[in-house]
């Protein structure tokens, strides 16, 4: 793993939210999906075939393969660490 600068991680990992927000956004605004999930993942779940094939086409040029799979676990780990983390504060 490459280890980046500070300012430019922060960078990144800004880019990176405003790019989950903006999807979260068009799953929400132009599909009538949850805000809470992302297009991808939405994609991957309803088994999307034309989208789902256009989604992870693009995400191949920038190295990711099976991205709407990729994108689903992400959520689903997400929130596996966000219940984690509601038990451990509600058992101090």
């Amino acid at each position: 793993m490459i280890r980046l600068p500070r300012p430019v991680y922060i960078a990144w990992r800004v880019l990176e939210s405003l790019g989950q927000v903006a999807t979260r956004f068009v799953n929400a605004a132009m599909f009538g999906g949850s805000t809470h999930q992302s297009t991808s993942a939405r994609a991957h779940i309803e088994q999307w075939p034309k989208g789902r094939a256009r989604i992870d086409r693009f995400f191949r040029l920038f190295g990711q393969a099976d991205h709407c799979a990729v994108s689903w676990a992400f959520e689903v780990d997400d929130a596996r660490k966000t219940l984690a983390l509601n038990d451990a504060r509600e058992n101090r």
